[in-house]
């Protein structure tokens, strides 16, 4: 059941398609709606046409995996995973996923900079939420993230998580935001998360990035006061801790980071209003 790059299919695997939404190497997203509820759901349809593109069937799998195991607003969970096979190869997968209305925190705005600190607390619930059930998201960053017209975010595209101490057999992740360990090839873990969510913060309130690792002429990232003077001291204390080199110094409790970050959120509420916030691309 190929689907042509070039054209919109009508429906895929009985689900009405209603508009394509992202597409990556293997990949389209799609969302579609189910014929029985007419409830909406998103779609991502991978294809593998060589022994290359078969890590990316592995990836939509372990996506499943995770996400039909999660229980939070603040996680996109998975529904079903249909097979395509040729003989007995899977050459084709089809992620029902839960529709999410929103955004790439990437490309969102917010009313003020408390709004942006609840958008992370959110996350960091989310990622929480993750531990408690045995994973880590391990490629946490703010295309990852999508932001609901309330502000809150959802993190989506578990297809890099692994199990808590996992240790890979290739460096994954991205550059920008890679921990340490991840580019050693070292144990995955809560902390590894800590140190994601400590370089989206620190990409999305200054434009830059936080992490070195596989970068093209890597330079020491400021740290954050140097670049916003004008933020509680507690919001720098959490981020530069969540960025701490050595993985056993960061924190290894996500639901404590939000709570503190939600603290942050109300210090900075009793600032003047200001325009809207833009996160960097």
């Amino acid at each position: 059941m190929a689907v042509s790059q070039s054209t919109t299919p009508r429906e895929i695997h009985g689900y009405k398609v209603i508009e394509p939404i992202g597409e990556g190497a293997a990949s389209r997203l799609y969302v579609v709606s189910d014929p029985r509820s007419r409830s909406l759901h998103a779609l991502k349809h991978v294809t593998a046409r060589g022994v290359r593109d078969r890590r990316f069937l592995a990836q939509v799998e372990r996506e499943f995996e995770v996400g039909s195991k999660v229980d939070h607003p603040a996680v996109r969970s998975a529904e079903r995973l249909l097979r395509y096979r040729e003989i007995v190869r899977t050459s084709e997968l089809a992620l029902i996923l839960d529709f999410v209305d929103g955004v790439p925190l990437d490309a969102a705005t917010f009313e003020d900079t408390a709004a942006m600190f609840r958008c992370f607390a959110t996350v960091a619930d989310g990622l929480r939420h993750l531990h408690e059930v045995g994973y880590a998201h391990a490629d946490l960053k703010p295309g990852n993230i999508l932001v609901g017209t309330d502000g809150r975010g959802t993190i989506i595209d578990l297809g890099q998580a692994c199990r808590l101490g996992e240790r890979k057999t290739r460096i994954q992740g991205t550059p920008g935001f890679l921990a340490p360990e991840q580019a050693a090839l070292g144990g995955i873990d809560e902390r590894t998360d800590a140190f994601l969510l400590g370089a989206t913060m620190y990409r999305c309130l200054t434009g830059r990035y936080a992490s070195s690792e596989m970068m093209d002429n890597p330079t020491p990232a400021p740290p954050l006061r140097r670049l916003c003077p004008d933020l509680p001291d507690a919001a720098e204390e959490i981020v530069q801790t969540c960025l701490e080199p050595a993985q056993a110094r960061r924190p290894g409790d996500l639901g404590i980071v939000a709570e503190r970050l939600r603290v942050v959120a109300d210090a900075c509420g009793n600032e003047e209003p200001a325009s809207r916030l833009r996160v960097p691309a």
